[in-house]
């Protein structure tokens, strides 16, 4: 399909919106790209300055080896677990190679306010948000909304938004901005944000932290305790094909075993690590058996004016309890306000989404790009994949199912949701094969013949760390690049006699899988 001459609106200059841009330039499609965004320039929330930022003390909790897009290597130097800051540069220096000086039309500080479609086009309304007058209409073919989630604060309990005490996470950057010195804190939830504020507030402000989760959370290291690698490193691509069942049973033998008896601490609350339950942090590990951080199982049933609030415990009690301020970790509700009454899901619901991208009203009219995350990796990697995905439709390299094929395939994904993945935070988990159906789909998986040949390729593909090189390994400009990445991360993750190593695993990992599958349930 020829899309020269058409033009394609990018809403967000985030990680999302930059990426779906460069591999719009990639191909040299000969489109018009107009990119709106509404801070003054690229980096979304890894943007501390900016609203919906990072917090002052968010670090990575992923290696910077799932954060690498593909053609820009992290700089020689750069940390394991990149503070927000060196993200923002990595994201700054990917926004000068690829889209700044390119034909990429980029409007900074322009809000939104307005996406309607008029038949097969879409006229969009943007506002100067310096001059708060100048208005300006654009009119696209397709538009490609890049904007995230992170806008409208989730809250479980209506109306607590109002109170003096309460925050969300999203407007929490460091304990002394909330003035949280020596005071008793509880924090709602037990995702990465929590986890990240619960520590912060016990190592800078000396309070008193509780944190109350109906579910809990799997806490792992962040580094292999033997070799000092990160432990995201250490996932093989097959570990993800396993059955569900399987993959949950393993995860807790190995955090358990080599790590700590998380159920003996009242953590983890017998939850499935693969359904969306998954920290890594030693920090609050080690702050919760020093008794430094409390851990309180239940549900919130109400808070009061006078800083007291009642809980439902997982045992049946109730609780009243007092502190003085509570910080709700508790995610955010979709919500795209520049969508017209025809293009907008119901209120806080996300919209349906064929592939998680494709809209099922405007199908190769709109997409969205880095709404969801797929679990043991980053976004950056998602995102990757979904705008080179999205690109594919427009060409038409890649053709869409019929309507009934696409609805089926929404609704499973849902089934699928709804059995696997119970906590709220889980609904922006995308399954853990996801990557590699959305490279299949693409022809992004390496050629049979080519892992053959290699022997080495071939067991670092599938025994090796899951980053975008495996995607490329094929690919006539890539390929080399890819091949040398993928040694490189290898190397990284278990030395540089790393090929033996994982024959050697290889072998061991048989024996686990076999024993897992029939190890009796009370030692898990």
């Amino acid at each position: 399909m020829d899309i020269s001459g058409k033009t394609i609106a990018i809403i967000g200059g985030g990680v999302s919106g930059m990426v779906q841009a460069k591999w719009l330039l990639h191909y040299k499609l000969g489109c018009r790209i107009l990119l709106f965004e509404s801070r003054s320039d690229f980096g979304g929330v890894w943007d501390i300055s900016g609203p919906n930022g990072v917090m002052d003390c968010t670090v990575c909790n992923v290696s910077k080896y799932l954060m690498e897009l593909t053609d820009l290597p992290w700089p020689d130097g750069t940390i394991d677990f990149p503070h927000h800051s060196h993200v923002l540069k990595y994201i700054k220096t990917y926004a000068r190679k690829f889209i700044v000086n390119s034909s990429v039309e980029c409007y900074f500080d322009s809000q939104v306010v307005s996406v309607k479609r008029v038949e097969n086009k879409f006229t969009i309304e943007i506002v100067n948000l310096k001059s708060q007058s100048e208005k300006n209409t654009f009119t696209a073919d397709h538009v490609v909304i890049a904007n995230g989630h992170s806008d409208v604060p989730n809250y479980p309990i209506s109306g607590v938004n109002n109170l003096d005490f309460v925050t969300h996470s999203v407007n929490y950057k460091n304990c002394s901005q909330l003035e949280l010195t020596r005071k008793k804190v509880l924090v709602v939830g037990l995702s990465f944000s929590a986890v990240d504020i619960a520590v912060d507030l016990t190592k800078f402000g000396g309070n008193e932290v509780s944190v109350l989760t109906r579910k809990g959370s799997w806490f792992g290291p962040k580094r292999d305790l033997n070799s000092n690698a990160p432990s995201d490193l250490k996932l093989p691509r097959l570990f993800t094909y396993l059955p569900h069942k399987v993959l949950n049973k393993l995860i807790k033998i190995a955090f358990n075993w080599k790590y700590f008896n998380q159920n003996n601490w009242q953590i983890s609350n017998k939850c499935d690590p693969a359904g969306g339950n998954m920290v890594s942090s030693d920090e609050f590990v080690d702050l919760v058996r020093t008794e430094k951080i409390s851990v309180i199982h239940g549900s919130l049933t109400e808070v009061n004016n006078g800083n007291s609030v009642s809980i439902a415990t997982n045992e049946g009690n109730k609780l009243k309890l007092t502190f003085d301020h509570v910080i709700f970790c508790t995610g955010y509700k979709p919500r795209f306000e520049f969508l017209s009454d025809g293009l907008q899901a119901g209120e806080g619901q996300y919209p349906d989404l064929y592939m998680n991208m494709v809209p099922l009203n405007t199908p190769l009219l709109m997409s969205y790009i880095g709404l969801f995350n797929s679990r043991f990796t980053s976004p950056f990697q998602v995102i990757d994949l979904q705008a080179q995905y999205i690109v594919a439709l427009l060409t038409g390299k890649v053709k869409l199912p019929d309507q009934n094929q696409m609805k089926m395939s929404v609704s499973k994904e849902k089934n699928d949701l709804a059995t696997n993945c119970k906590a709220f935070r889980a609904s922006l988990f995308l399954p853990i094969d996801y990557r590699d159906k959305l490279a299949h789909i693409m022809g992004k998986t390496p050629k049979f013949l080519d892992l053959v040949l290699s022997p080495k390729l071939m067991i670092g593909y599938y025994f090796g760390p899951i980053t975008w090189a495996g995607y490329n390994l094929s690919d006539s400009r890539l390929g080399g690049v890819a091949k040398d990445s993928l040694n490189r991360t290898c190397d990284r993750a278990f030395g540089k006699n790393w090929f033996l190593k994982l024959n050697c695993i290889l072998f061991g990992g048989i024996f686990s899988i076999t024993g897992a599958i029939f190890l009796p349930q009370h030692y898990l």
